[in-house]
């Protein structure tokens, strides 16, 4: 009988646990796949959306962060200014005060976002209210001071460039004030170390007075000299990465993944976004949010349980690192978002977060890309399906991680010969965090061997993670 335990620390002697502080600012690794802080040390992107949260007063901003931390996340995505009507009142911030004082025709701004006319009752994005921006400075700080890396749209477009994001309000302020109120907010921000600069917004596809418009923002943000922070990423449409984008692919440092359906899974996508050319580094941003399906809001069709498939995809395909959200949380909206905080999928993410922190992470390469093999080599394995085994190796095969989604039934049949000698074999429950040892470690490295994963896990479900290492862990 398999016997379960579990790993404290996961063993230093043969993984990489991270330390706490983080020395901003990021920048990118040697080999352009993934993040690493001011001593070079790896960072993962292990994110929490957080949308609306600049919405929330200062203490329960405070304590979203904390919890957010306790968890094992080291991210958040927030739009630092906010528009869609389904968030926490938009567009006013945690003291109730606007980003903006004036409208283009001169006139006091009411916070109102639906205007008789646009090129006169649209806030003038030439008038940064002072009041709304320090609080904005307080929050930045605090995320800093945490350790936190923060994902910041400066003005999302929002979808099909409606009432979701700013990218009416961005045409109708013309490309003169867009570019000012982009090198504003970057001046603003320069020496700010944990920002990531978000662009466009859940839009792929732009008219030429929306192409301008996006573009002036964004080389607004980029002409300030002397910034900490230089990283930039996108939300495109669904089905999308961010380096794809036809108009802004080439603005883009850091490849997001973005799909909400699934006819574009997240394993095809993701594997997309790690084989772009020239490499950068690529992590999962956006995919069916937890509780936004047929078990929460239903608002996402796609969003089915379990949702945690997403992300072990997401990660293991792309080896940045991942983002996931809440479809309750994201809007901030009291007193809904505190009672979801603490999920059953939010404790997968916090299993996934440790796990990934406990391996030598920014080692892995995806089955079949960068030289690696393809590692699961039967039954066929494709990456359009809700069957696929998503799998990495080391860089010098000292471990192999897969993991095996609940559609997949039966065996699977592993090339060990990535692995540089003979492995020891580990089933890990993603729903609880054991590690079952195989009785039949060592496994022969030169040849495929057949793994049947242990039945149900704790959660009653049949996804598992398979890890394969050439050290033993020892319990």
């Amino acid at each position: 009988m398999l016997r379960h335990f579990l790993v404290s620390g996961f063993l230093a002697i043969i993984f990489h646990t991270a330390q706490a502080q983080t020395y901003f600012p990021l920048r990118i690794s040697d080999d352009k796949r993934y993040l690493v802080d001011q001593q070079n040390k790896p960072f993962p992107i292990l994110g929490r959306t957080a949308w609306f949260i600049i919405s929330q007063p200062e203490k329960d901003y405070q304590h979203f962060i904390e919890n957010t931390l306790s968890l094992g996340y080291n991210s958040i995505e927030f739009a630092v200014i906010t528009h869609w009507p389904n968030g926490n009142h938009a567009p006013f911030n945690g003291e109730a005060e606007l980003p903006f004082v004036k409208r283009l025709n001169g006139m006091d701004w009411d916070g109102k976002l639906k205007y008789k006319s646009l090129s006169s009752d649209t806030p003038d994005f030439a008038t940064p209210n002072e009041k709304y921006w320090r609080y904005v400075d307080k929050f930045l700080e605090y995320c800093e001071a945490k350790g936190l890396l923060v994902f910041m749209f400066p003005a999302y477009v929002g979808y099909n460039g409606e009432e979701q994001g700013w990218m009416k309000e961005l045409v109708a302020n013309g490309s003169e004030r867009s570019m000012a109120y982009g090198a504003w907010i970057a001046n603003r921000y320069k020496h700010r170390k944990n920002i990531v600069w978000m662009l466009l917004g859940d839009m792929g596809k732009f008219n030429a007075e929306q192409e301008v418009a996006e573009q002036a923002l964004i080389d607004g943000l980029k002409s300030v000299k002397g910034q900490k922070s230089t990283q930039y990423t996108a939300e495109s449409h669904s089905g999308e990465n961010a380096a794809d984008n036809l108009h802004f692919g080439h603005e883009m440092t850091l490849n997001g993944v973005y799909t909400w359906e699934l006819k574009v899974p997240v394993p095809y996508l993701s594997r997309k976004a790690y084989a772009h050319e020239p490499p950068m580094p690529a992590f999962l941003l956006e995919e069916p949010y937890d509780e936004e399906g047929p078990d929460g809001n239903n608002f996402n069709p796609n969003a089915t349980q379990p949702v945690r498939r997403f992300q072990w995809w997401g990660w293991l395909s792309t080896i940045g690192g991942y983002i996931s959200g809440n479809g309750y949380v994201w809007p901030f909206i009291d007193p809904v978002w505190q009672q979801h905080l603490e999920t059953k999928n939010t404790q997968d993410m916090m299993r996934l977060n440790k796990f990934i922190k406990s391996v030598e992470w920014w080692k892995l390469v995806p089955a079949g890309l960068g030289g690696m093999k393809n590692i699961i080599s039967a039954p066929v394995n494709i990456d359009t399906a809700a069957t696929y085994v998503s799998a990495a190796a080391a860089k010098g095969g000292s471990f192999l991680v897969a993991y095996i989604p609940p559609a997949h039934k039966g065996a699977v049949k592993v090339d060990l010969s990535v692995l540089s000698k003979p492995a020891f074999g580990y089933w890990f429950d993603p729903t609880d965090g054991r590690y079952i040892p195989m009785k039949t470690s060592p496994l022969n490295n030169n040849g495929i061997i057949e793994f049947t994963p242990p039945g149900k896990n704790f959660d009653g479900e049949s996804d598992w993670v398979l890890l394969l290492t050439t050290r033993r862990i020892d319990d």
